[in-house]
């Protein structure tokens, strides 16, 4: 059975979601890397976008295991590289897209969020723009500024346009 055209929609928005953020990451200037927002104590640029990565990587486990993940912590040690994390935010963007395709076609099982593949996805949606807005606070903060066409057309453009 072909899947649903809303199923289509949202595996497409995911991706979207993923390439914008895969923008952003791609826009910070090396100093960037390592910034922190003001009085902060918590995650660098870097590590948030560990966390992220972290994140999927924890439910993708759990939907398919049922188990708790035993992932590395983002905090310890030095700041993850920049390629890397951006190797493995693609690859665990594309691992949600295909397990989500496979939930809305009924062949995968989201555990927990009433197993509601939606729900699942809306809060990953909402989980990584907390991030990305405190990606930015941190940036802007630490006086770095990401182009003004990375800003308005990449990251709210995209959503907008489609472009």
């Amino acid at each position: 059975m072909p899947p649903a055209p809303i199923a289509v929609s949202l595996v497409a928005a995911w991706r979207r979601h993923n390439g914008i953020l895969l923008l952003l990451l791609d826009s910070i200037p090396s100093g960037g890397w390592t910034a922190l927002p003001t009085g902060s104590r918590g995650r660098d640029v870097a590590r948030q976008f560990a966390h992220l990565d972290r994140v999927r990587r924890g439910w993708l486990h759990f939907h398919h295991t049922g188990e708790r993940p035993s992932l590395p912590r983002v905090n310890a040690g030095p700041p993850p590289r920049k390629a890397s994390v951006r190797r493995t935010l693609a690859e665990s963007g594309e691992n949600v897209a295909a397990f989500l395709a496979e939930a809305f076609q009924g062949t995968e099982k989201v555990r927990m969020f009433q197993r509601d593949p939606v729900r699942w996805y809306t809060y990953l949606i909402s989980h990584e723009s907390h991030h990305r807005g405190q990606i930015m606070l941190s940036l802007k903060q630490s006086g770095i500024r990401i182009p003004e066409r990375v800003r308005l057309q990449g990251l709210w453009g995209r959503w907008i346009s489609g472009k």
